[in-house]
């Protein structure tokens, strides 16, 4: 990489608590900024519009209609011109429904901006050249969402037409299942957990101590994911979280006490999406935050925290609301 400013190599440096590209000639920093981009909730009916995705990410998956805002354009113009673009709908914006961060990808992290719409026309609903396909569904026949920030905001739609809110295996996942761990599965727990630097060296003393924390303490929650599709039939646990819960006089919190994912199995989203079940845990439990010790993993595993939204401090946390 270059520097855009007097063409000098750039090299990594420490700035801020974290690792960024600067250019020892003139000092430039260049930042990873997210990028930002709409998603419309197009209503007709008590249903909503989706469409089914023509290119990566997520081929042949379904998604709300959602874009890359435009450099001369405003948020709400972009929302009009996505909903045109992807299903053929003119719509009319009908309120700003929600903003997320996707700081884990796909591409690159950004924010999306969310609008609920109404449709002029639904006679003129066809799939965009990006797309295979655009239909309406309605709440209960909704197909798996290919995005996180899909799956979460319509689930808020839902919870707020008095609906019941997608279960946890309702991922663009398929071929997981995250389940309760049960006693048969704390040999494949404790084997995952050597992969933690610090627990490489576990002997079986240490070993033995986990297995009674897994049988016996009633304030540790741990969830396991396991392959369930045909290229895995033995529905190995490839995955797992813990999350140990404390309650103070006033509050309640959550420590993400471990999250490992074999490794024939990252890149694939399997971490991310255990930490939505995480956080769903959590929130479900009352907890108000939830915190993890930055420091104990890998370097890829604090890069992952830090894509999750936590810091780069030894012990950081994340607001549950």
């Amino acid at each position: 990489m270059f520097c855009q400013k007097c063409g000098a190599r750039m090299q990594q440096s420490q700035l801020d608590g974290r690792m960024r590209w600067q250019c020892p000639s003139c000092g430039y920093v260049q930042y990873e900024n997210p990028v930002p981009g709409v998603g419309i909730l197009i209503e007709h009916e008590g249903g909503l519009v989706l469409v089914q995705r023509g290119h990566p990410p997520g081929v042949g998956q379904w998604a709300l209609p959602s874009g890359f805002i435009e450099a001369d354009e405003t948020v709400e113009q972009a929302a009009v011109r996505e909903a045109r673009e992807e299903t053929g709908l003119d719509v009319d914006l009908l309120e700003l429904f929600g903003v997320y961060s996707f700081p884990e990808g796909p591409l690159r992290s950004g924010l999306i901006i969310f609008y609920r719409a109404r449709p002029h026309d639904m006679a003129t609903l066809r799939a965009g050249d990006d797309a295979q396909d655009a239909r309406v569904f309605r709440p209960g026949d909704f197909p798996p969402l290919c995005f996180r920030t899909h799956r979460e905001v319509v689930a808020r739609w839902q919870s707020l037409l008095g609906l019941p809110a997608s279960n946890l295996n309702d991922t663009a996942h398929k071929w997981l299942n995250f389940r309760r761990a049960q006693s048969a599965d704390f040999p494949a727990i404790v084997r995952l957990m050597r992969l933690i630097p610090a627990e490489a060296g576990m002997d079986d003393r240490k070993q033995a101590d986990v297995m009674e924390q897994l049988r016996s303490n009633s304030n540790l929650e741990v969830w396991v994911a396991e392959a369930i599709d045909a290229d895995h039939p033995d529905r190995p646990v490839i995955a797992f979280f813990a999350l140990s819960f404390a309650r103070t006089l006033t509050d309640s919190h959550a420590w993400l006490d471990a999250l490992v994912v074999d490794p024939d199995f990252r890149r694939r989203g399997v971490g991310y999406a255990m930490f939505e079940v995480a956080m769903r845990r959590a929130r479900e439990r009352g907890a108000s935050q939830l915190l993890v010790d930055a420091k104990r993993g890998s370097e890829r595993a604090q890069e992952f925290y830090r894509a999750c939204g936590f810091g780069s401090d030894e012990v950081q946390l994340i607001r549950i609301f």
